[in-house]
């Protein structure tokens, strides 16, 4: 683990998920994210150590628990505060909502490991797009469409930190299946980033890169690719179970329950999304939800 300056004070750590570091021109400085567990947060707390900082904050993009893991063990070995957007810090608060809201119940024992149910930490204060984060010259972006208030942060050297907004064109043709709750925000996130002028842009899930519009395209194609996938699955009436599992077949997927209720759940934003766009309709037939083409 290490700490890979980008320009000025604007850093980040890479990793499984790239944690963003700012440093204050001082000796503090602030997380973007935390990484995925406690043993992330050891290993953040370690190298923030050997940097000879002090770790003033921790932002977070959103509340996945990939991104907030690490920020009980932080926030407990340093007392530092924590700021994330609204709606996204009540499930920072109360972790047991992420995969309550992918299952739609209280979840199943496989949904409560780390993966997707992160210990609860204190968020102290609650971010806007538009504003600065205090103590910082970080400001707030909206990155709505991954998950339900998702934002990023642009700093004043250029820097802008987009989280979960795209992904790296290897993981899109390994999992076809990008996580999202709402695909319209999801492109419109696409197009504001492929307009934003900034010196760096650093996803979550993909390499930092100077110029975004390579990734955006990858994105949109993957996008394009799924939402074509599923509407032509939508010419006969079917369940989004039997589309999920055509899609596997058709693919050569392999899901664990946790991939099959994640992949469930972003095939449910994809039905919204042609269904918004008045392409499919749904409708009930022998106990079954259908979808099927609209004619």
């Amino acid at each position: 683990m290490e700490i890979k300056i980008l320009k000025g004070q604007s850093c980040y750590i890479p990793g499984r998920v790239n944690v963003g570091l700012w440093k204050d021109g001082k000796d503090g400085c602030f997380l973007i994210d935390s990484g995925g567990d406690e043993t992330s947060g050891r290993r953040l707390f370690r190298l923030i150590q050997e940097n000879n900082l002090k770790l003033r904050g921790i932002l977070n993009t959103h509340s996945n628990a990939d991104h907030v893991g690490g920020n009980a063990y932080l926030q407990k070995k340093t007392a530092c505060p924590i700021w994330a957007s609204s709606i996204e810090d009540t499930v920072i608060q109360n972790p047991f909502l992420e995969p309550m809201l992918l299952w739609g119940a209280a979840p199943f024992r496989a949904l409560t490991g780390k993966f997707l149910q992160a210990a609860p930490s204190l968020v102290t204060q609650i971010l806007s797009p538009g504003e600065r984060v205090p103590d910082t010259d970080l400001t707030v972006l909206a990155l709505p469409g991954h998950f339900i208030n998702m934002i990023g942060f642009l700093s004043a050297d250029g820097v802008c930190y987009i989280a979960d907004s795209l992904f790296a064109k290897e993981v899109i043709e390994k999992y076809r299946f990008m996580v999202a709750f709402d695909v319209e925000a999801t492109l419109a996130t696409l197009d504001m980033l492929e307009k934003l002028e900034a010196a760096w842009f650093v996803p979550c899930h993909a390499e930092p890169v100077e110029d975004i519009r390579p990734l955006v395209n990858e994105n949109r194609k993957g996008i394009e690719a799924l939402s074509h996938a599923v509407h032509d699955l939508c010419s006969v009436p079917r369940s989004r179970e039997e589309i999920l599992a055509l899609l596997v077949q058709k693919w050569d997927l392999e899901m664990n329950p946790v991939q099959y209720v994640l992949n469930s759940s972003s095939l449910s934003a994809y039905l919204t999304f042609l269904e918004k766009k008045g392409l499919i309709v749904p409708f009930v037939e022998k106990g079954n939800l259908l979808w099927q083409k609209k004619h």
